[in-house]
């Protein structure tokens, strides 16, 4: 069975769980094209992240893009623009095999966010489903009592108050992955935007430190092959790629100058 079969059989919280397979890489959607959706999953992705906070996916974007994950074989993650119960909801929903939730800062915030996308006795998760139990009543119990231990749940870590609160957030029963959002975090530290900086290492060590009495893992966003190799030996097992947007520029200008060349 593929890794993105697999994945789809057992679910992505199992998938980031089982530490004799590699870390998972999750590449974000931003552009408002469900065509991308498969062209990664085609690629080989395991799970794209459909990315409403950075992106610009409306609702009806996003249950196509659904569709078009389930087509290629790959789990799709939902992010919302800010933290929406009902928004999360309706994409789980639909067939998200998860949300993943930005700006978390607190212990409480963090169970606001389990209490919207986990059934009890976990959550209060409401029974309004849909496409995710493909349409027929039938399947509601099988859903319900799969769902909370298959589908994903991921909140970003993203300020010096949430790294603080790191291993509250992580004793929060339902919480997956704390995903450490290193823009907005070294912009706080006035650091500019970096990755490599003696400090933010330091807070991603942190993280790591609180989350793993917890059992729950640690996300930090780069493909750089030598990045994910440094991090993944600290035990980071969550991975957010480059956007399409940017690899399309890089793309396109590597192409475009290579073409340059044969006028010279």
């Amino acid at each position: 069975m593929s890794n993105r079969r697999h994945t789809q059989t057992t679910g992505l919280r199992h998938r980031v769980r089982d530490r004799a397979k590699p870390p998972l890489v999750i590449v974000p959607i931003t552009l408002a094209e469900p065509a991308i959706v498969e062209i990664a999953g085609f690629a080989g992705a395991e799970a794209v992240l459909l990315d409403c906070e950075h992106g610009f996916l409306n609702e009806e974007t996003v249950r196509s893009m659904l569709a078009h994950a389930r087509s290629a074989g790959t789990a799709a993650v939902f992010r919302p623009r800010s933290f929406d119960a009902a928004a999360c909801r309706q994409a789980l929903d639909a067939g998200a095999a998860g949300v993943h939730v930005s700006h978390v800062d607190t212990e409480e915030e963090a169970r606001a966010v389990v209490e919207a996308c986990r059934y009890a006795p976990l959550g209060r998760r409401e029974m309004s489903l849909g496409r995710a139990i493909e349409y027929d009543v039938t399947n509601i119990p099988s859903y319900v009592e799969h769902a909370n231990e298959s589908e994903l749940l991921v909140v970003m870590i993203e300020s010096m108050k949430a790294v603080e609160n790191a291993e509250k957030i992580a004793a929060v029963e339902g919480i997956d992955v704390i995903h450490i959002g290193v823009a907005d975090l070294s912009h706080e530290m006035g650091l500019g935007v970096t990755a490599t900086h003696p400090r933010v290492i330091a807070a991603v060590d942190r993280v790591l430190a609180a989350a793993k009495p917890h059992g729950v893992a640690v996300g930090f966003p780069t493909d750089d092959p030598k990045q994910v190799e440094e991090f993944a030996a600290k035990g980071v097992r969550y991975f957010e790629a480059t956007t399409p947007d940017y690899l399309l520029r890089e793309t396109y200008a590597a192409r475009l100058a290579a073409l340059r060349k044969c006028w010279r």
